[in-house]
């Protein structure tokens, strides 16, 4: 069974709920989306950067697995939409690494190939 703050995580990208998925952090936190070289620390800066992308056409995440250890975990995920260029639905599966400390997100890094969302 997945701890609570993996639970609230995947249960977050269904929903495509911000503010559920905002509170999976810890106070000082680092998340990093590697395909965007994006790193953030602000939660204000956390809160857009989800708002945008639940946003997207048709967005949805599906698939999710959750994998965990005692202080890392990861996920795996479908990441859904319509493309805002050529209006094609596109399917990117994904990865997320987390370091786990106090029962919150310390540290995420996702990884994707963006290629068919976003060319």
């Amino acid at each position: 069974m997945p701890a609570k703050v993996l639970q609230d995580a995947k249960d977050a990208l269904q929903g495509l709920n911000v503010e559920k998925i905002l509170q999976i952090y810890a106070d000082e936190f680092l998340f990093e989306d590697t395909s965007a070289k994006q790193r953030i620390v602000d939660r204000t800066i956390l809160r857009e950067y989800f708002r945008r992308l639940f946003a997207m056409p048709g967005v949805s995440f599906s698939d999710i697995k959750v994998f965990e250890a005692e202080q890392f975990a990861a996920l795996e995920w479908t990441w859904g939409g319509v493309n805002r260029s050529s209006g094609e639905l596109f399917k990117v599966r994904g990865g997320s690494v987390m370091e786990l400390s106090e029962g919150k997100v310390r540290r995420e890094s996702i990884y994707y190939d963006p290629q068919s969302a976003l060319a």
